[in-house]
């Protein structure tokens, strides 16, 4: 999902890294901090409209989240032209949906080189024992996470017209996050001597609705229509089970959808419903709003 500008304080996951940096890229021999916040982008508290605008639901599907626990952390950055390092391998649980405005502060670095720090990157992995949360995530939400070993777990419903179909889907899709640049395409980040940067890994509420994988640039519509074509037994609430049973290639049709990227991650030999939305949960960490980390890997 591409960040609403004006709600951008809501839009992500920020971290507040302390670093150094003069926009040149060299140090001066100044220091500075990196601070790390995380918001959630607005889809997760706002939820998702049905409409015709690019960030839409273009077949009519109104989309609201309830819950929204995700697994983050292991936060890093370098600097090529110096080979220094900056890392935090904690991993925290957090809850999106109940975010504080301010944003979740978890962690601050000092006494960083003021310089461009032209690598930042960061996981979304499986939660295990050992994950730490902020309130007013609790600690029940831990534990479920890591019982479940979920990277990300929702809830919510898709509303369209007279039909209410709810969902409660986690999964176990544990992807590592490199490279990430700017909205501007600007690499890393810089620090300002005798100041403080701010870093934003930004998580999207939007990407299980893309019509695709996306690779890199999200030039995507949202659709939804798979939700009600799934619930196989008309009881208005669509489960993982029934997620696994449902042909991609059914309610997933191209065109519009293209599977190009769909991983089978039920190893069955088939693309379910299931797999493309497990896909899709690999791709949604992007970096201050907008910005895209491309390089992607599975994390434990």
């Amino acid at each position: 999902m591409k960040c609403r500008r004006e709600s951008l304080a809501l839009c992500g996951i920020v971290f507040v890294l302390a670093a150094c940096s003069s926009e040149g890229g060299t140090s001066g021999g100044g220091k500075g901090s990196v601070q790390i916040f995380v918001v959630p982008e607005d889809t997760v508290v706002n939820g998702l409209e049905p409409g015709t605008d690019d960030e839409q639901v273009q077949d009519g599907w109104a989309i609201e989240y309830d819950r929204y626990l995700v697994a983050i952390g292991n936060f890093r950055a370098r600097r090529t032209d110096s080979g220094e390092t900056l890392s935090d391998p904690t991993i925290y649980v957090l809850d999106l949906k109940r975010a504080p405005t301010s944003g979740y502060v978890a962690k601050e670095f000092s006494d960083v080189s003021a310089a461009r720090w032209d690598k930042f990157g960061y996981d979304i992995p499986n939660a295990k024992a050992g994950a730490k949360i902020l309130p007013p995530t609790t600690q029940a939400d831990a534990d479920f996470m890591i019982q479940n070993g979920y990277s990300v777990y929702y809830e919510g419903s898709a509303e369209k017209g007279a039909d209410k179909i709810t969902f409660k889907w986690g999964f176990r899709a544990g992807t590592s996050f490199d490279d990430c640049a700017t909205p501007e395409g600007s690499p890393g980040f810089a620090v300002p001597s005798g100041g403080t940067v701010q870093l934003k890994p930004t998580l999207h509420g939007d990407h299980q609705f893309f019509d695709n994988v996306t690779q890199g640039a999200e030039i995507t519509k949202r659709r939804a229509e798979w939700i009600k074509t799934c619930d196989a037994d008309g009881d208005k609430d669509l489960t993982i089970a029934e997620l696994k049973a449902c042909n991609a290639a059914t309610a997933l049709p191209s065109p519009p959808y293209d599977l190009t990227g769909v991983k089978d991650e039920d190893g069955d030999g088939k693309i379910s419903v299931f797999d493309y939305v497990s896909s899709q949960m690999r791709t949604f960490g992007d970096f201050q709003g907008d910005g895209e980390c491309p390089t992607r890997a599975p994390a434990p």
